[in-house]
């Protein structure tokens, strides 16, 4: 087998060169979106919270009366 030509070996080269580059374009991409998605993760967490405080608030407040029996309750004025 004949050793590699430099034309080769410059494309090779090249080849190697353009991998490395998306490789670390990748990267980057991934921390990225790894970092979105915490941020996301944590706004989710914040939502639930308030939406379990606001259901919370929401049974206080539509919590009913106890009923009154016949006896509480004010005769009409003729």
């Amino acid at each position: 087998m004949a050793p590699p030509n430099d034309d080769e070996q410059k494309r090779a080269a090249s080849r190697i060169d353009e991998l490395e580059t998306r490789l670390a374009q990748q990267d980057q991409t991934l921390l990225e979106l790894s970092d979105e998605l915490y941020r996301q993760q944590r706004q989710i967490a914040r939502l639930e919270a308030e939406l379990r405080q606001l259901v919370d608030r929401m049974k206080t407040i539509s919590t009913p009366e106890p009923a009154s029996s016949p006896a509480d309750d004010v005769p009409p004025h003729y």
